[in-house]
């Protein structure tokens, strides 16, 4: 006869599962990786840090200066809030005053080019972007990393395109424009939708419990990139076998 687990033993029984599941996931370091207690910076130290520390997946977030030069920012009021430039709200900086500041007065911001020179170094690391998706940005900034890099798309025009020229993953981001009506189409595949299918979305987790999502998981098992993930608790139990990338600030491969 089976012995049943003692009930006040199932959430620790229920924990250990889940934080199996997440080990077996694919580690992302968001935001270039945290460094020191600073998370968002997208700097060089974090970048180099998170290599070392034995992340293969590293996501760096993508912005145009006001000269149209593609450099490394959460946002320009993150970036003016971490550069001691919070009286400029939101304002784009040229490249050149990009370059020139430090953030928290001590970490260096990048540019597209120097992120390419980077990977292209170090051929064992995979670049996950965030903010730009348009093929044309991404294959003239990015010219050979193109089967090294994970892409978040933001708009289907965008994910159709980037699977026809052959990146390697390519996920449908939750805050695409045409989310919703992309995704229900998607469920109609095969039927009145003749579009390439989803099978990858970048997906928030508090958006997991809400009605669209949980009614998406009983009729369609998308596989999910959770974003940011530092404690194995914030995964719901019945979405963890299916969270096979997460971004996370703390947790170490």
């Amino acid at each position: 006869m089976k012995k049943l687990l003692p009930l006040f033993l199932l959430p620790l029984f229920l924990s250990c599962v889940i934080q199996e599941r997440v080990e077996r996931a694919t580690l992302i370091a968001h935001a270039g990786g945290a460094i020191d207690s600073c998370i968002y910076t997208n700097s060089r130290e974090a970048l180099e840090l998170a290599a070392n520390n034995g992340y293969r997946f590293i996501e760096l977030d993508f912005q145009f200066t006001s000269d149209s030069v593609l450099v490394a920012a959460h946002s320009w009021r993150d970036f003016n809030v971490m550069t001691d430039s919070a009286h400029l709200g939101d304002a784009t900086p040229t490249y050149r005053d990009f370059m020139s500041r430090r953030i928290y007065g001590r970490y260096t911001p990048l540019s597209a080019r120097e992120i390419n020179d980077f990977f292209e170094s170090n051929d064992s690391l995979f670049l996950v972007t965030d903010k730009v998706s348009a093929p044309e940005v991404l294959g003239t900034y990015f010219p050979n990393l193109k089967e090294r890099m994970v892409v978040e798309a933001f708009s289907y025009q965008h994910y159709t395109r980037l699977l026809d020229e052959g990146y390697y993953l390519v996920m449908y981001s939750c805050m695409a424009s045409d989310l919703h009506a992309t995704l229900l189409k998607n469920l109609l595949f095969n039927r009145l939708f003749s579009g390439k299918r989803i099978e990858w979305m970048s997906l928030h987790s508090s958006a997991l419990d809400t009605p669209f999502f949980k009614f998406l998981n009983k009729v369609r098992k998308f596989k999910f990139a959770l974003f940011t993930i530092d404690d194995y608790q914030d995964i719901p139990s019945e979405y963890s076998n299916r969270a096979t990338m997460i971004y996370t600030n703390h947790i170490h491969p």
